[in-house]
């Protein structure tokens, strides 16, 4: 997963962000779950865009197995990142 997370940041950051990771692993600033939870988020966005036509479930499928998980926690990580996202950003008047 670290390895991942590295692709992440040098494609936001720049090459030579390996540090940048092993520092935040090192502080403990970052942990496997919360790391595993990103690219979950980051790989299912990426599958809505690129396979607009395909079933969500075949999506979340997919990534349970990547990630070894069941696909209810899957679920569960990205529509609770999605609802937060939603409710935080919504304007009331």
């Amino acid at each position: 997963m670290e390895s991942e997370l590295i692709k992440e940041i040098s494609y936001v950051c720049g090459e030579g962000s390996e540090g940048v990771v092993s520092t935040l692993y090192r502080e403990g600033l970052l942990n496997n779950t919360s790391v595993r939870n990103y690219l979950i988020r980051k790989d299912f966005d990426k599958a809505i865009m690129k396979n607009n036509a395909e079933l969500i479930k075949n999506i979340f499928i997919d990534l349970s197995d990547k990630y070894n998980i069941s696909v209810r926690q899957t679920q569960r990580i990205v529509y609770d990142h999605m609802k937060n996202k939603v409710s935080v950003g919504v304007n009331t008047i």
